[in-house]
């Protein structure tokens, strides 16, 4: 039985793919709930999402929802931000990201 250290993306990422192919597998986790990087902090009545806060990669999710016969949107749905990002310098100019091939 496959035993996989972390709750991570990459840690559930590969779980599903074991799982999907007929294994059982087994996921240790140091903190009280999954998500890694993509955990959640509660303190002092505040919550702190310290996770990813764009998925550049959205397929990689339909994918593994895909492997063991699930339908991601049935789960859940991501919706698309334009820009990805915004980098804005000292100076006032300012770099956005969209994802777009230019």
């Amino acid at each position: 039985m496959p035993i996989l250290l972390g709750s991570g993306f990459g840690g559930l990422a590969a779980a599903v793919r074991r799982g999907a192919r007929g294994y059982r597998v087994t996921v240790l986790e140091q903190l009280d709930a999954p998500g890694g990087r993509a955990y959640v902090h509660h303190q002092d009545g505040f919550v702190f999402d310290a996770g990813p806060t764009v998925i550049t990669a959205p397929f990689l999710f339909e994918e593994l929802w895909t492997l063991p016969g699930k339908r991601m949107s049935d789960d859940f749905n991501l919706r698309p931000v334009t820009p990805f990002y915004r980098v804005v310098f000292d100076d006032g100019e300012h770099f956005e990201y969209t994802g777009d091939a230019a």
